[in-house]
């Protein structure tokens, strides 16, 4: 495997990683005061985040990558 490769690999993983990261704590804060109130469950608020974190990359992802890359 040569440098050009592995440098990739580095960068997909560490990205994802990022990614994740950055995503929980953004779940965290939006969903903390919905469960703490008991409004909805863990589980429920899961499901939620789940499904909302995963249209907003899909629907706004592009933008934020045209928005960052300039």
């Amino acid at each position: 495997m040569d440098y050009g490769t592995t440098y990739l690999v580095l960068a997909v993983v560490f990205g994802l990683f990022m990614a994740w990261g950055i995503g929980a704590n953004d779940v965290a804060n939006a969903m903390a005061t919905s469960v703490g109130s008991k409004a909805i469950t863990i589980k429920q608020a899961v499901i939620i985040a789940a499904i909302f974190e995963f249209s907003g990359a899909i629907l706004a992802g592009g933008q934020v990558t045209s928005t960052i890359r300039k």
